[in-house]
């Protein structure tokens, strides 16, 4: 929870200085103080989602490795597709089906090496990996009303995650940050700050000023699978044929409904 805390207060804070100079900032914040009811919706925003979701990724990530947390947590377009139908009283497409099919099949293959009767990931990494996902479904779903009201995905998700990290003050018990001061923990954190952080968010909305939304959700599939790579490359994580074979699963999930539609 402390590095959730430093992690999303320091990070939202160089978000918000790069978005405050863009006009739509300001346009944004004056939305919001003029319909003070949408301050709630922002606060719910970084609170339960953003807040949610890192806190709930770094500890899967703690329990079972950023390879097998990351893969599980894309099971997550799964989830939104679940609620979208459900929501809409509709039954999925055929690219939403057989996306929900691949992505619970290759998270099951995952954990389990396709023996039902043993788990090769620990179960509370599996349900704090599926916590995440949930959390990251809700964080993509729920700010759309704002998105409507012409608020800026850059004000959106410099403010969240500040209000997120302050969020986190009131779950930590024994307020400690000075391990964070040791040379080595500081340049890790900081990489984690800048490039993991700040660096991702900005290149993501950057991103989607050029590419279609199945453009992206295409380009999303390098996240799971460099987690794979980086991990086998730095720690020497590995996994096993049906393992990797479920780890494909979940790929093809993500991309599936772009590549029917295309």
């Amino acid at each position: 929870m402390e590095l959730t805390n430093i992690r999303m207060c320091t990070a939202g804070a160089l978000l918000i200085l790069i978005a405050a100079r863009r006009k739509k900032f300001w346009l944004s914040l004056g939305i919001l103080n003029r319909r003070l009811r949408l301050w709630l919706d922002v606060i719910i925003y970084g609170a339960i989602g953003v807040m949610f979701m890192q806190f709930t990724y770094f500890q899967a990530i703690s329990i079972g490795g950023a390879a097998a947390t990351t893969v599980i947590t894309y099971a997550c377009p799964a989830m939104v597709v679940m609620w979208e139908s459900f929501y809409h009283k509709r039954l999925p497409k055929l690219g939403e089906v057989i996306a929900v099919i691949l992505a619970m099949s290759g998270v099951f293959l995952l954990v389990t090496g396709g023996n039902p009767t043993k788990l090769l990931v620990p179960i509370s990494c599996v349900v704090w990996s599926l916590l995440s996902g949930a959390a990251f479904a809700f964080s993509a779903i729920f700010p759309k009303h704002l998105f409507a009201k012409k608020i800026d995905p850059y004000f959106l998700t410099g403010v969240g995650m500040f209000i997120g990290g302050l969020s986190t003050f009131a779950l930590i018990e024994e307020k400690n940050w000075l391990p964070f001061l040791a040379p080595d923990v500081l340049f890790d954190v900081s990489w984690i700050i800048i490039f993991g952080t700040v660096a991702a968010f900005l290149s993501f909305n950057a991103g989607l000023k050029f590419l279609t939304p199945e453009q992206a959700s295409i380009t999303a599939t390098t996240e799971p699978a460099a987690s794979v790579i980086i991990s086998w490359i730095i720690f020497g994580t590995a996994f096993g044929l049906i393992e990797s074979f479920g780890i494909i699963l979940v790929l093809l999930a993500i991309v599936m409904p772009s590549l029917i539609k295309r």
